[in-house]
């Protein structure tokens, strides 16, 4: 073709062709008219389009229905707005949740601290869901006390209300909801899908082992069902608290990505099996429209995982007879902020 418009354009006088006047002039077509056959085409191409959008509307309406039909018999409990820190101090952003997950060491209904308390800040601008563990012996500012004490401390205090407030006070993000479940619910959430695959490395296995008489396998793909990944998340004296949080984050990563492959009948499933052992802010409504979000885009996200304070934020020491990381509350705010809502934080594995 690219030859064909080459010669067209150099051809010489001599060989352009005229046409007489005794012969019949072509038929013209109008500029504002198209040739039947072409108007068909057209036609067609749109009822096509037309047709495809309103399968696609279907099958995700059909998706949203099922999801909110499955809402049901968890526990709700509205968070308040935070009375110790306005809303316009509080660093968010429309491109990002900040969904809190609280693991709780008693009855989710009952006052009990929080061993595990992660921030799921799924990132619709950079197409990530980062996972923030908080440690737990953070030493901070529990603002309805007006005194510091252990992070981890806010939930026997005030429930979810007070952490979220408390990690609102200090950290200064946003937090649009939380999640609360105690070690029960935990083990039965992980079996009702069908167990967690994650790495066991050989101490890990030993301790586990030791502590629930099981026989798990050390290897990069292990399958714990849910007294053994409850086991596993809560390994302290092994090595340390901070990989503590990072196997606890490896299990929920570890839990989107089992998510992400499985389909909407599985998952409704697991949702009528889950829900009613969480406590949570969220109504039904909230819940299928996060589902809905998550069918799709989600399900193409990065998963990154981090922890604060990091070990340039904090100094471990002791007050009032307690071991706690006292924390530089200033760098870790804004090292917690550009990690959330900018993509400048680069992760290093712990």
């Amino acid at each position: 073709m690219e030859d064909i418009y080459i010669s067209k354009k150099r051809r010489q006088p001599e060989e352009i062709d005229f046409v007489f006047l005794d012969e019949p002039a072509p038929p013209q077509i109008p500029q504002d008219e198209e040739p039947p056959k072409r108007k068909k085409k057209k036609k067609h191409r749109f009822l096509k389009f037309i047709a495809t959008v309103l399968i696609i509307a279907f099958l995700f309406g059909s998706a949203f229905i099922f999801v909110f039909a499955a809402m049901s018999g968890y526990t709700r409990d509205d968070l308040e707005a935070n009375e110790y820190v306005s809303s316009f101090e509080l660093e968010s952003s429309p491109f990002v949740s900040n969904i809190l997950l609280l693991g709780v060491d008693g009855s989710a209904d009952s006052s009990s601290r929080s061993d595990s308390m992660i921030l799921v800040s799924v990132d619709f601008a950079h197409m990530k869901i980062k996972l923030t563990s908080f440690l737990r012996d953070s030493w901070v500012e529990i603002p309805s006390k007006g005194k510091k004490a252990k992070l981890n401390s806010a939930c026997s205090s005030g429930g979810p209300q007070l952490v979220v407030d408390t990690i609102e006070y200090n950290f200064g993000v946003d937090i649009d909801h939380y999640v609360m479940v105690d070690f029960d619910m935990f083990t039965q959430i992980i079996d009702s899908l069908g167990g967690v695959t994650v790495e066991v490395t050989k101490k890990e296995a030993k301790f586990i082992n030791s502590t629930t008489r099981q026989k798990v396998e050390s290897g990069e793909n292990v399958t714990l069902n849910g007294d053994e990944a409850l086991v596993y998340c809560r390994i302290r004296k092994l090595d340390s608290d901070y990989m503590r949080t990072y196997r606890q984050r490896k299990v929920i990563s570890a839990l989107i990505n089992q998510a992400k492959k499985a389909g909407i009948s599985a998952l409704i499933e697991t949702m009528n099996n889950v829900f009613p052992l969480i406590k949570t802010d969220m109504s039904a409504l909230e819940i299928t429209g996060l589902a809905y979000k998550a069918g799709i885009g989600i399900v193409a996200f990065d998963i990154e995982q981090n922890r604060v304070p990091i070990d340039e934020h904090m100094e471990v020491g002791t007050k009032n007879g307690q071991w706690v990381e006292v924390v530089d509350i200033d760098a870790a705010k804004e090292y917690l902020q550009d990690y959330i809502y900018t993509n400048k934080i680069k992760i290093e594995e712990e």
